[in-house]
């Protein structure tokens, strides 16, 4: 059954049977104001599942009751760890305590439009990505480049949305840069404002690339 309440969502934390962590916090009533430990916890509880499935398919007798119990356990853990990942990923978190990196709402809109992106580093610097390149390709065989968008960052992309401070994002073409968009008040954007802050990024980004 989906999960669209947080009441059932509480239900389905308890079924975990854990002791600590952010499904026992919700197992216990709390509803988290940041769902990002919590998105971390179940994506490792899938992962765990696909690896024992994996095992199981290694039995040398696959019609042993032990083995289809469990594979029915796995699956049972599997579906429950689905539907409740399917409500974290649907509810928003409270900007001003958000530990998610800043980054991951706009990474994730800009794709959803076809958008590629990925990290920028200084040149002295290959440790500490600090912005996002969206639709960046490598330079042809004759060294052109074709347009992208550079879209900085306050900090680094290590930093959480309670810290963030808004984007500003430009187009690149042979070199020269030219402002698609800044957010109201860059760089002290309140953080209150991230969420459609950063959608209308997105759209600009998406806009001056023409997708």
């Amino acid at each position: 059954m989906p999960i669209t309440t947080p009441a059932a969502a509480i239900e389905a934390a308890l079924a975990f049977g854990e002791h600590t962590g952010p499904l026992t916090t919700l197992a216990a009533g709390t509803i988290p104001q940041c769902f990002g430990r919590l998105r971390i916890r179940l994506a490792d509880l899938r992962t765990d599942a696909l690896a024992t499935v994996a095992e199981l398919s290694l039995s040398d007798d696959p019609d042993d009751l032990l083995d289809q119990i469990a594979r029915q356990e796995i699956s049972d853990i599997t579906n429950l760890v689905t539907d409740l990942k399917t409500w974290v990923l649907a509810q928003q978190c409270r900007t001003a305590v958000c530990e998610c990196r800043a980054d991951r709402l706009l990474r994730i809109l800009l794709e959803d439009q076809l958008v590629p992106v990925q990290s920028g580093y200084r040149p002295t610097d290959r440790r500490r990505p600090v912005a996002l390149m969206a639709g960046y390709s490598a330079p042809a065989a004759d060294g052109t480049q074709l347009p992208y968008v550079l879209i900085d960052y306050r900090n680094n992309s290590a930093h959480a949305v309670r810290d963030h401070r808004g984007w500003r994002a430009r187009l690149v073409i042979a070199g020269n840069r030219t402002p698609v968009y800044t957010s109201p008040d860059y760089p002290e954007t309140p953080v209150d404002r991230y969420h459609d802050d950063t959608r209308a990024c997105a759209a600009a980004v998406a806009a001056a690339l023409q997708y």
